[in-house]
């Protein structure tokens, strides 16, 4: 009930700011534009290569902007502060990145999903609604009961082993398996520090049978 409640209280406090910021930049509140990210914002964009930014098992990971800046303050305010429209800025930028990749093929999109407490808690999962309006610009479907995330886990910025905390964290539905492993699948992720979710999802995805996947992530941590 409680939960309930505090979800409740996050949309109407989210509909609150949406009527507040309306047609202003979510990063200055600068209102001489209807954009939701302003030139100038956007000028603190830094957009990274075309090319495979590592590869994992031949699955081939892309990032598509620094986590830094204007970009890091987006995703801050989608995970921590209820601003859902930061999402469709995070996508465009996210679709804007993908198109330069001239991948031809149709994908099915899956993305990294939260521990179910976790996404009760908070009213909503930050990475479904940013496929979600991924999926606007693309046309590409959205599964979302793929993949479950089975075990609660602590923020990966805050493990001392990461690859320790995030092990048997997700799981495979077996109900979608044969229908989704022979199709072209896109994972999707916001950061990626040192990779060990990204590679803990392949890992079960591969070793169910599925081999055509590419990863893209919003952001990547500049070492």
């Amino acid at each position: 009930m409680f939960l309930k409640l505090k979800s409740c209280f996050a949309n109407i406090f989210e509909i609150f700011l949406n009527l507040i910021y309306n047609k202003k930049c979510l990063i200055c509140s600068c209102s001489k534009t209807d954009d939701l990210l302003c030139k100038n914002c956007l000028k603190d964009v830094h957009f990274l290569s075309c090319f495979p930014h590592r590869i994992y098992r031949d699955i081939s990971i892309y990032s598509a902007l620094l986590y830094e800046g204007s970009v890091k303050k987006l995703i801050q305010m989608l995970k921590f502060f209820h601003r859902k429209s930061s999402s469709k800025v995070l996508a465009s930028l996210l679709y804007s990145y993908f198109k330069k990749l001239n991948l031809n093929e149709d994908y099915i999109i899956i993305y990294l999903p939260s521990y179910f407490l976790k996404t009760a808690q908070k009213g909503y999962e930050h990475m479904f609604l940013i496929a979600r309006e991924f999926s606007k610009y693309t046309g590409f479907k959205i599964e979302k009961n793929l993949i479950k995330k089975i075990k609660y886990t602590i923020p990966q910025y805050k493990a001392k082993n990461r690859i320790q905390n995030i092990k048997n964290s997700f799981k495979i539905n077996q109900k979608y398996i044969d229908k989704y492993k022979n199709k072209n699948i896109i994972l999707l992720d916001d950061i990626t520090t040192s990779g060990a979710t990204i590679n803990e999802i392949l890992d079960c995805l591969i070793n169910e049978g599925f081999k055509k996947i590419i990863c893209l992530t919003i952001s990547k941590v500049q070492k």
